[in-house]
Order: structure tokens, then C-alpha cells, then sequence
């Protein structure tokens, strides 16, 4: 079932940069587009996805996920939607992603 938004749900995938030894495997960018693809095949245009590395431009502008991280409250990866802790876990779930979403949409 696919939802209208007059604003978008934000969903924040914050990831490790890759290490240089592992590029021969699937990075983070990859399996957060494929997060991305999944939530928007569920949920349509309402979700906008966002891939973040730690210590990019973008991880320095996004001060919920700092303290959040200097708290000790988490770890990588993690994903918060509309700035709420969807998962860290130190794996993605698309699962605990969805629940949180529907949470918002008041499924």
C-alpha cells in the first residue's frame, strides 16, 4: 500500500565509510539504495532515503545523530526516521524501518 505525504518521511541510513579492503563486496551507498528502493516499492513517493557516512558533510549537519552517537545510545549502522531510531542493531532492518513509518502514517 503506497501513502501521500505533504511532507515526506525522512528516512537517515548513517554508515561507516567503506574500508578499502572490502571492495569487492557490497558497500553501505549499494544496500542503502536498496533500503531506499524497498521502502519506496512499500510506501511511494511519501519516503525520501538518505545515505550518511560518518564524519561527511552531511554527518557534521545533522546534530540528532551526533548526540545521539556521543550519548553511546547506538552504533553503525543505524536509521533514524523523521530523527526517531528506527534500528542499530549493527545491521539494517527493513522490518523495524517499516513499523516505525506505519507508527507515523498511524497504521
Amino acid at each position: 500500500m503506497k501513502f501521500m505525504a505533504h511532507n515526506p518521511i525522512i528516512v537517515e541510513i548513517f554508515t561507516i565509510p567503506q574500508a578499502a579492503c572490502d571492495a569487492n563486496k557490497a558497500n553501505w551507498q549499494q544496500a542503502a539504495q536498496m533500503v531506499g528502493r524497498q521502502l519506496k516499492a512499500r510506501f511511494g513517493e511519501a519516503i525520501c532515503t538518505k545515505h550518511i557516512e560518518f564524519l561527511s558533510k552531511e554527518w557534521f549537519q545533522n546534530e540528532k545523530a551526533k548526540k545521539i552517537l556521543e550519548a553511546g545510545e547506538i552504533n553503525f549502522p543505524f536509521v533514524l526516521v523523521n530523527g526517531k531510531v528506527a534500528c542499530a542493531d549493527k545491521k539494517i532492518s527493513i522490518p523495524k524501518i517499516s513499523k516505525l513509518i506505519n507508527d507515523l502514517f498511524n497504521i
